[in-house]
């Protein structure tokens, strides 16, 4: 582009005082204008947790700019910004969308995320702004003067934050002044605030036909027009394109990614966690939650995204959400509600492991090793046998009158309680007063109803989960959701791909340190124990895969912070790539699948190593082949393992499972269910839930 003409006016000796146009003149927006203003509204609607839509709420904006228009007979960009925010905030507290307690609060929101989401799309014209700036350097005076929504503060932050405040000697806006470039009302009142009596020593630039050359002209200014109609076709055809679309693009070129020969198998996990946490952190807007407990061990890793996610969208340091990580564990959960042993049912060993050693039992409970030696020669018993029916076996009784054993227990049992509550005490939150937020990846609820036993079932203690799978006890102060799939209030299509091969979303969420194992008056109050196989596969797999994800984390935050997407249309694009990623397995995979197998390790019971597969008591083959062919969402996560599990018994055989064939009846079976069949019910089964 050829500034000659410019730097030629600029030359002139006549000329002493430069007037600049903003938008399209010293920068320009790679969206459409109105793009913005949909951008402000998806922030406002996080940070707020107001139950609209972005279209909604943006029409909102644009609505009371039009009545006020009407109303004081101004063009949309003379309104003064505070008298719009608070048409805008009058209409959500009409629609009981908002508290009007909340109206110093959203006033503030409403500048932070402006600036936000302009300064999110802007990028300078260098060329113009080297030209301001050589006149500025030869002691000309240089001023913005420019059509703005927005407040003097904003424009302010604005030029501030690209570095270019300096130039200009002061800033004029047309909502501040109330009168416009384009109307051609806002060269008098700048001329007259600068004392100017020649205008023709001004010198206006922008890239406005009538609103800076002709309308400056006419006030007596010299006036130049910048070359830039292609800015103005951009912006146009800005306008065009989908948010459903870009934001495809951008998922699946993490999955694509993720299938690079450099890269570890199964990094596009990254996406399920990272959605995870967007809705975590929109739930908690919403909810008002100011402390989130990440559990151990998945939290360690769940944790690190959420601060990363709540960093980079930071608005305002004070309604910080706290995390905190909670080491603890099925196993230390329950040491923690240990009732008298005359009492105590052991009721989730009793469900979840019927047939134990004796060992096996007081390992549980992490029994010194000199203690175990005593309490078995007492009872005359082989330590590693394992008993059926344990907790009805004569064993069991005699263990319950061993002396040695009752001691161990007791001092054990109020231990557990008194370090519990002096370690969960240390986090400094008013738990009495707030409950306690816990976040997980699922798939019940078992550490969330232990620490609600803790409370004496006094405290609400609120469960949020990557996914549900089980219910459990849920009771009115134990509310749960999962906010990637979940079993509540029903499982829809999307859910039964969702929750295939969950254990993924556990092992690649796997931290550094060992599974706590009880609770103690010493130190750090937690005692782990880290098994050799999950410190082995950490060390050699699970870190180097966690810092991958953690840049395709990244990738996210940036590519889809200026798209207006929604949550249904996340669903459908992550279960998609779960159906992608559930069928399409090629060699490095499935060995990769092998290794995390082997490092997977059961710590209670019979303490074996790796996955495995069991047969499942489904019916016969013929009513598997009829689910399949109704809803093979249903069978998904079977139809997933097939694969893996030709792979350790055949490598050859493995490779000719049909998986096109597989992917694409997925995909016809669900065109024709839901936008062929369903629309032609007026009841929906089974066979038409959400999708």
């Amino acid at each position: 582009m050829s500034l000659n003409n410019l730097k030629i006016k600029l030359s002139n000796q006549n000329t002493k005082i430069l007037f600049s146009d903003y938008y399209d003149t010293i920068i320009h927006r790679n969206v459409h204008p109105n793009y913005t203003l949909k951008l402000w509204a998806k922030y406002m609607i996080a940070e707020l947790g107001l139950d609209i839509s972005i279209d909604e709420l943006y029409f909102i904006r644009q609505e009371s700019l039009s009545h006020l228009c009407e109303k004081y007979k101004k063009n949309n960009v003379e309104i003064p910004y505070n008298i719009l925010i608070d048409a805008v905030f009058i209409r959500l507290v009409n629609s009981n969308l908002i508290d009007f307690r909340k109206k110093d609060y959203f006033s503030y929101l409403f500048e932070r995320i402006d600036f936000k989401t302009e300064s999110s799309v802007q990028y300078l014209n260098k060329d113009v702004l080297n030209i301001i700036k050589a006149f500025k350097t030869e002691g000309g005076k240089v001023y913005l003067v420019s059509d703005f929504y927005g407040s003097k503060s904003l424009f302010e932050k604005l030029l501030d934050y690209h570095g270019i405040l300096n130039i200009f000697d002061n800033i004029f806006s047309s909502s501040v002044l109330e009168t416009s470039k384009h109307a051609g009302t806002i060269y008098k009142k700048v001329l007259d605030a600068l004392s100017i009596t020649n205008p023709s020593e001004v010198v206006m630039i922008g890239d406005n036909q009538r609103s800076d050359y002709d309308n400056a002209i006419k006030n007596g200014l010299n006036a130049y027009k910048l070359p830039h109609d292609k800015y103005l076709k951009k912006n146009k055809l800005n306008a065009i394109g989908s948010d459903l679309k870009n934001t495809k693009q951008v998922v699946n070129n993490i999955y694509n990614r993720s299938k690079k020969k450099d890269v570890m198998p199964f990094t596009q996990y990254i996406i399920y966690y990272h959605f995870f946490i967007e809705r975590l952190y929109l739930k908690s807007k919403k909810e008002g939650i100011k402390n989130m407990f990440f559990l151990a061990r998945e939290g360690q890793f769940l944790k690190k995204i959420f601060d990363s996610y709540q960093e980079f969208h930071l608005i305002d340091k004070h309604s910080k959400i706290n995390t905190h990580y909670l080491k603890t564990s099925r196993q230390a959960s329950i040491q923690i509600n240990l009732e008298p042993l005359e009492t105590e049912p052991f009721l989730y060993l009793k469900n979840k492991y019927p047939e134990l050693s004796i060992e096996d039992f007081l390992i549980f409970f992490n029994c010194p090793e000199a203690t175990q030696n005593t309490i078995i020669t007492d009872l005359k018993l082989s330590s590693n046998v394992p008993i059926k029916n344990f907790f009805e076996s004569p064993v069991f009784e005699n263990l319950k009158q061993n002396k040695t054993f009752i001691t161990f227990y007791k001092t054990h049992r109020e231990t557990n309680k008194e370090s519990f509550k002096a370690y969960i005490n240390a986090f400094g939150v008013d738990i009495e007063k707030e409950g306690v937020c816990l976040v997980d990846i699922g798939w019940g609820g078992t550490m969330q109803e232990s620490l609600f036993g803790f409370y004496n079932e006094q405290v609400p203690i609120t469960g949020y989960y990557l996914g549900l799978r089980y219910i459990y006890n849920i009771q009115e102060k134990t509310k749960r959701d999962g906010l990637i799939f979940s079993i509540l209030p029903f499982t829809s299509y999307t859910d039964y791909l969702l929750m295939a091969n969950n254990q993924y979303y556990e092992q690649f969420s796997a931290a550094n340190h060992g599974s706590a194992v009880e609770y103690t008056s010493e130190e750090n109050y937690v005692v782990e124990k880290h098994n050799p196989e999950e410190k082995w596969l950490y060390e050699n797999y699970i870190e180097k895969h966690q810092k991958q994800m953690l840049g395709f984390h990244q990738v996210l935050l940036k590519d889809l912070e200026n798209i207006c997407y929604d949550q249904k249309m996340i669903q459908h694009i992550i279960s998609k790539i779960a159906l992608k990623t559930g069928l399409f397995y090629n060699r490095k995979t499935l060995k990769f699948i092998e290794n995390l197998n082997s490092g997977f390790y059961q710590n209670i019971g019979t303490n074996t190593v790796g996955l495995k597969y069991e047969k499942q008591e489904l019916g016969s083959p013929i009513s598997h082949l009829i689910t399949f062919i109704k809803t093979p969402e249903v069978v998904f996560r079977y139809i997933t393992k097939l694969k893996p599990v030709l792979y350790q018994k055949n490598k050859f055989l493995a490779f000719l499972t049909p998986s096109y064939f597989i992917y694409f009846y997925y995909l016809f079976n669900k065109f024709m269910r839901f936008s062929v069949l369903k629309p032609l019910f007026l009841l929906k089964s089974t066979y038409f839930k959400n999708n």
